[in-house]
């Protein structure tokens, strides 16, 4: 079953294009890599519906929605969808907690009735590290929770990371 392109444009935004703003990693190539036979160019694109499926079923369970606005767990605290306030921190994604970087590889950031609610990402691997930089956000604002598992979204051997507000959404499950 095919989604509906208006469905999916009331959950993940419109494009420059005016199409689906699909996570980076999810949506197609739009044409054929010269290289690709037509058989691998077909093998992509159910790939790439498949993942644009599992991306909105997710988001539908949870009744989140895709921002452009959210960028690292201090977005994800404050009350409102803005951006980071460099007067209140640096960006942790940006800014000075580079270890966030790592695990926050193909993210993409989501709102529950207008207010941030979620981070997704994934990473190619979950090291130690990542799950200490977690745990530091988990123990500064208790609101916090996190999951690991799956398949992420990007394909190509990713994980599935989901950094989430429990005062929003009680639960988040991967994908």
């Amino acid at each position: 079953m095919t989604i509906s392109r208006t469905r999916a444009k009331s959950i993940f935004g419109t494009n420059d294009e005016g199409g689906v703003a699909w996570p980076y990693g999810v949506a197609a190539q739009a044409f054929k890599p010269r290289e690709w036979s037509p058989e691998q160019y077909q093998a992509h694109l159910d790939d790439r519906e498949a993942a644009q499926r599992l991306a909105f079923d997710w988001a539908v369970k949870h009744g989140l929605k895709r921002t452009d606005k959210g960028c690292c767990p201090l977005w994800l605290q404050q009350d409102r969808n803005s951006r980071c306030s460099s007067s209140r921190r640096e960006c942790a994604r940006f800014g000075a907690r580079g270890r966030d970087c790592d695990w926050m590889d193909h993210t993409a950031v989501w709102t529950f009735d207008g207010q941030p609610a979620a981070i997704t990402s994934a990473p190619y691997e979950i090291r130690p590290g990542h799950r200490e930089e977690l745990g530091r956000w988990l123990e500064e604002d208790p609101r916090l929770a996190v999951t690991y598992g799956g398949t992420g979204w990007y394909g190509n051997g990713t994980f599935q990371v989901i950094l989430w507000r429990t005062d929003l959404v009680k639960a988040i499950d991967p994908a």
